[in-house]
């Protein structure tokens, strides 16, 4: 659905007589799926009001459908400026889905809607508090440059003019990590306008080009048409592209834009010098601002318009009896029309002041509510960032644990290993023959018998046979250490003593072992050190 809505939503639209069949669950997860297609394709929800009614009614409040169905509703209820009863559908699912975790996208989706309608009535903190958490709550790229976007417009309002463009930019390199083209080209618009209010004009009209370059052609192009066009008069650049971004963004802005784009051409054709066109603009201008006005007004004008009536028709009625009784009787009429609007005025005015600390009220339980629910969430973070760190504590014990059991394990094997090659040395003849010469008493050391030539070769062939993997090792991390280097210390791993091991060398004496051995220690640094 994500990636086709259009395709979706022609497959959802059925016939009312199909889903008058439907079971109720099935009319119920009707609605939700049409709703969400509708939605994604920017259309009219309008048409869902009543099945998403079905679904209110269907699911349970511990039930995240019932979020869902409230979430549209309240999108609903924006789409027909009903504020006060969109904020509540939101509220309400919002407190629903904190139940569900793992719905983070339907709780960013929550919250950026309701952080908009904060915005859109002056509640700035209330709404920087539910762009914050939507940001929490974002996983793709693409909903966090959104959440980013909002997060930089609540900073240009309050003039912070690092924060805006930190943020702004996060939400920009987010937007391009995400490849959405549109995202990419909102952000660079964005930056363009918080540029615009710092008064860097420059790096404004390098935005503003970007952006339009890179909006996708279906795409709405009024308001960055209007940047572009103000941003090139403002620089001073050429006042015929000015104009022509300018004209080219009107057939596309809202009735507000049109409002705001006339009365930068009405700037533009004054500092030309034409002023009757400058004049032409500046009569739409007024007179777009008149219909809004009169848009604002409309509904107080036609109350005044039916109490001006009303009150016409008493005063007809009052002259009719002026006319057929007597003047005390008129005044006294009048005085008690007077009783009564001095009476209705109290009451009325009693009413509003009730009225006045009952919104009061329900704003201070609705921010209680977001409190309590923020609080809550931030709580849940906590727990479950305790519970992954001790985790990974026994995890990183256990592997120690394990590291340490296989290190014994391998250093008894290698005790057991040389062990048993000690074994099958004891077992050969030239060893015998050491130990024979070995427990030669003698009074004269120069007298003592030691291996002869053949002997010292036959124990060298020996010992290289049952030492090879030693000696292979000692090679390859060694290589300046000679063959009688290598078999002094093949000598030195077996149970034979100082004076053995010289008889093995034809030494009568260890005099000579000890210059060997302060040698190989030598040779063992140098290459160390090399490494």
């Amino acid at each position: 659905m994500d990636e086709y809505p259009d395709s979706v939503l022609q497959l959802l639209n059925i016939q009312p007589e199909e889903i008058d069949d439907f079971s109720d669950k099935e009319c119920a997860r009707y609605a939700l799926l049409l709703a969400r297609a509708t939605d994604k394709c920017k259309q009219s929800l309008l048409p869902c009001d009543s099945l998403l009614n079905v679904a209110l009614e269907y699911y349970d409040d511990d039930e995240k459908e019932k979020a869902i169905a409230l979430l549209y509703k309240g999108r609903l209820a924006v789409e027909m400026e009903e504020e006060k009863e969109a904020i509540s559908y939101l509220q309400k699912g919002l407190t629903i889905i904190q139940n569900f975790p793992k719905e983070l996208k339907t709780k960013s989706l929550f919250l950026s809607s309701l952080g908009n309608l904060y915005f859109d009535a002056g509640y700035y903190d209330e709404a920087i508090e539910m762009y914050e958490a939507m940001y929490q709550c974002s996983i793709t790229d693409l909903d966090k440059s959104i959440a980013l976007n909002n997060i930089s417009t609540y900073y240009c309002l309050i003039d912070e003019k690092d924060s805006t463009l930190m943020f702004q930019h996060k939400a920009l390199n987010y937007a391009i990590s995400s490849g959405d083209s549109l995202q990419i080209a909102m952000s660079k618009h964005n930056l363009s306008l918080e540029f615009d209010s710092f008064d860097e004009l420059d790096s404004a009209l390098f935005y503003a080009q970007s952006a339009l370059k890179g909006l996708p052609k279906k795409e709405n192009h009024g308001n960055y048409y209007s940047n572009l066009g103000d941003l090139i008069f403002k620089t001073g650049g050429n006042k015929d592209s000015a104009r022509h971004y300018l004209n080219k963004s009107l057939a596309e802005l809202s009735i507000e834009g049109k409002s705001t784009c006339l009365n930068n051409l009405y700037n533009l054709e004054k500092e030309n010098g034409d002023y009757k066109t400058a004049n032409i603009y500046l009569e739409k201008h007024a007179a777009i601002i008149d219909s809004l006005y009169y848009m604002d007004q409309s509904t107080e004008i036609q109350q005044l318009i039916y109490e001006y009536n009303t009150k016409m028709r008493v005063r007809e009625e009052q002259l009719k009896g002026k006319r057929i009784i007597y003047c005390t009787i008129a005044s006294f009429i009048s005085i008690c029309f007077l009783i009564i609007l001095g009476y209705q005025n109290y009451i009325n005015r009693k009413k509003r002041v009730q009225l006045q600390y009952k919104q009061s009220l329900e704003q201070t339980q609705n921010k209680l509510s977001s409190l309590q629910g923020t609080i809550e969430n931030n709580q849940l973070i906590i727990d479950l960032l305790h519970q992954e760190q001790s985790n990974l504590k026994k995890e990183q014990e256990n592997k120690k644990r394990q590291i340490e059991e296989r290190e014994q394990s391998i250093a008894d094997l290698k005790k057991e290993k040389q062990r048993l090659l000690n074994w099958l040395l004891e077992q050969s003849n030239i060893y015998k023959r050491v130990i024979t010469l070995s427990k030669q008493t003698v009074s004269n050391k120069k007298a003592m018998k030691v291996l002869t030539t053949a002997e010292q070769d036959q124990l060298k062939k020996t010992i290289f046979e049952i030492y090879h993997d030693y000696i292979s090792f000692l090679q390859e991390k060694y290589s300046k250490l000679t063959e009688s280097d290598l078999l002094y210390l093949c000598l030195q791993e077996t149970s034979l003593d100082s004076q053995s091991i010289a008889i093995c060398f034809g030494y009568s004496d260890t005099h000579p072992l000890s210059q060997k051995k302060y040698r190989i220690k030598e040779r063992m640094i140098e290459e160390k050190s090399k490494m």
